[in-house]
């Protein structure tokens, strides 16, 4: 054992300084393949081969305020219906192989009135009492098709959509709070079904482009035979669009594949800007950026881990190589996150922060590129490890916030104001960022120095140092970004400050990190409290993000997120808990910092009881 030690410790051979340059290099390429293969998911040809479904993918169509591709508005409405963004296998038919299809292929065939529209089980149900509306129970599945709301439970009877309806405007005439989990989810239900109602009447997304200057887009809701009451060349463009949808309902993949392809060369020269921007987001959609960035976060974070694991057993060549390694999944993925956030810019024409979706994804950049800088400068692996999990996180909270509809919506009328976005709300959002990743960075000194032996008071003072820093900048960023809130208020509002639940917690932020600093600067905590309070931050700023939407009032309630009270309470409770345990044990309890027991002194044969010492001289 003390051999194989010695050998890890030995890293002077020409094999070792290979194998140490390589393992970065290696573990770079393995971690390529994740965008490569986003990069093959958006030139990959379309799932069906008889249907040109990749075509009608990027017509831009426009959805509540936005021109968006065909794309994005399936996999929307999908997402908000069953919680997928593609076709999985329990949504295929029977006679239908492969695995999973795009959304667009739903869409068009919900909007063209084709049989298997009402035959695909898209609409997802938790409750078991829901169920129990559609005669199912939980054995039956989570999936069922639209068709089966349209059936009555028995003969002479309303079919079950209309008993949905009854009941889901009976829940919403109860007060949020007092609401059953059954009640919630009829509600929801409800929504599902009426989603899917409006698409498929063509109520939703408009699709005829402005053919005048200053005209809006507008919607089909005419039938093939009915005839149309609007301008001749919108008429004919709705046309155009019928057949489309026609030669989909008829099975006539040639007639559908060459009208898809002459509408889109039409309204490319209608409206050139939007088409190109519908078809880079296609792609953007395909590439799937903050998916692929959960994955190499993880594989970051585990690397960092590794290499806190291993700095004590192996030697500073072994420790450096796997260090980079980790460094080097992390710089590649906030490269990736990075492009996205300029993306999503470009396609939306607004600052990076525009509502909880783009905040958690931006929070979490910030987090990771402060990390990054740290890390450089102490190469300790605890800030990359702490970028790791934000990013992590911050990229879940972010998919399960896109459920709730277009991540890249029109901004409500009292936020429209680019300049404003980017200064109070980025320079708000970095304070944000900030606190989170001293929190982060203070978890990871508890959690380290209480639970393994990996902390030593260097490291530990290095970390104090790291928190520190970023308390002095989060304490900046998040009272400029109050302050700038608070001028942009009293544009908007007429009142510079007014007790509104978001504005307490910006100055709660304020005051958490200046506690902080005034502690430390008065020698009323050491390094010790000094994280346990960071720690607290997190609390703090993660009521702030969230506990506004959570109350739903105030002038800043600008989203709701179901059930995420009890994710917060959680979140909240182990901190509280991670700090007490923090508090109460002393720190020379702690794993890291035990001092090794003294090892008794050895004594001389002179020490011998009963023998004399000799005479001196």
């Amino acid at each position: 054992m003390n051999q194989k030690l010695n050998n890890m410790h030995n890293d002077k051979s020409p094999i070792a300084k290979v194998l140490q340059i390589a393992i970065p290099i290696v573990v770079l390429l393995f971690a390529l393949l994740f965008p490569l293969k986003g990069l093959m998911n958006v030139s990959k040809p379309g799932e069906m081969t008889r249907y040109d479904f990749d075509a009608l993918a990027k017509v831009p169509v426009s959805e509540d305020g936005r021109v968006k591709p065909f794309d994005t508005v399936a996999r929307n409405a999908l997402l908000m219906i069953s919680g997928k963004q593609s076709l999985t296998e329990e949504m295929l038919l029977d006679s239908e192989t492969g695995g999973k299809k795009p959304a667009t292929i739903w869409l068009a065939e919900l909007m063209s009135g084709r049989p298997e529209s009402m035959q695909r089980k898209v609409i997802r149900i938790d409750d078991p009492g829901v169920l129990g509306l559609i005669s199912k129970t939980p054995e039956d599945g989570k999936f069922f098709a639209l068709g089966e709301f349209m059936l009555p439970p028995s003969e002479g009877e309303e079919p079950v959509y209309f008993e949905v309806g009854r009941q889901a405007r009976a829940a919403s005439e109860v007060r949020d709070d007092q609401r059953s989990i059954y009640q919630d989810h009829v509600i929801g239900l409800a929504r599902k079904l009426s989603l899917m109602g409006e698409l498929r009447a063509r109520a939703k997304p408009f699709v005829i482009p402005p053919v005048e200057e200053g005209q809006d887009w507008a919607p089909i809701l005419e039938s093939p035979t009915e005839g149309f009451s609007i301008a001749a060349k919108e008429r004919e463009i709705a046309r155009e669009w019928l057949d489309i949808l026609v030669a989909l309902r008829d099975d006539e993949p040639e007639a559908f594949n060459a009208e898809v392809k002459s509408y889109l060369a039409e309204v490319n020269v209608l409206v050139p800007g939007p088409t190109k921007k519908a078809s880079f987001e296609v792609g953007y959609n395909a590439f799937a950026p903050f998916v692929q960035g959960i994955i190499l976060y993880v594989l970051a974070g585990l690397l960092g881990l590794l290499a806190l694991l291993l700095r004590p057993l192996v030697s500073d060549g072994w420790y450096r190589s796997i260090w980079r390694s980790g460094m080097a999944v992390l710089l590649l993925v906030f490269v990736i996150h990075t492009g996205a956030l300029i993306v999503r810019i470009w396609l939306q024409g607004r600052p990076p922060v525009t509502n909880l979706y783009s905040s958690a994804i931006f929070i979490g950049w910030g987090v990771v590129g402060g990390s990054i800088i740290l890390e450089k400068i102490t190469k300790l692996g605890v800030a990359a490890l702490a970028a790791s999990s934000c990013g992590v996180a911050t990229l879940i909270i972010a998919h399960n916030l896109a459920q709730d509809g277009d991540t890249m919506g029109v901004m409500q009328a009292v936020l429209d104001s680019n300049f404003w976005l980017g200064t109070h709300v980025i320079t708000i959002t970095l304070g944000y960022s900030a606190t989170f990743l001293a929190g982060f960075i203070a978890l990871c000194y508890i959690v380290f120095g209480m639970g393994t032996p990996l902390l030593d008071r260097k490291a530990g003072r290095a970390m104090a140092g790291m928190v520190y820093a970023t308390i002095c900048f989060a304490l900046l960023f998040s009272f400029v970004g109050t302050v700038l809130g608070g001028i942009w208020a009293d544009q908007s509002w007429g009142r510079f400050w007014g007790w509104d639940p978001k504005e307490n917690g910006a100055i709660l932020i304020v005051l958490m990190n200046a506690i902080i600093l005034h502690a430390r600067w008065g020698h009323m905590i050491k390094e010790r409290g000094l994280m346990v309070l960071a720690l607290g931050g997190n609390i703090v700023t993660a009521w702030s993000w969230f506990g506004t939407n959570l109350l739903g009032v105030g002038l800043h309630s600008y989203g709701f997120m179901d059930g995420a009270m009890i994710t917060l309470a959680i979140v909240a409770g182990l901190h509280l808990m991670i700090m007490a345990v923090a508090l109460i044990v002393p720190t020379h309890l702690w794993w890291s910092f035990r001092k090794p027991p003294k090892k008794p002194a050895k004594r001389s044969v002179d020490d011998t009881p009963g023998k004399a010492a000799p005479a001196a001289g």
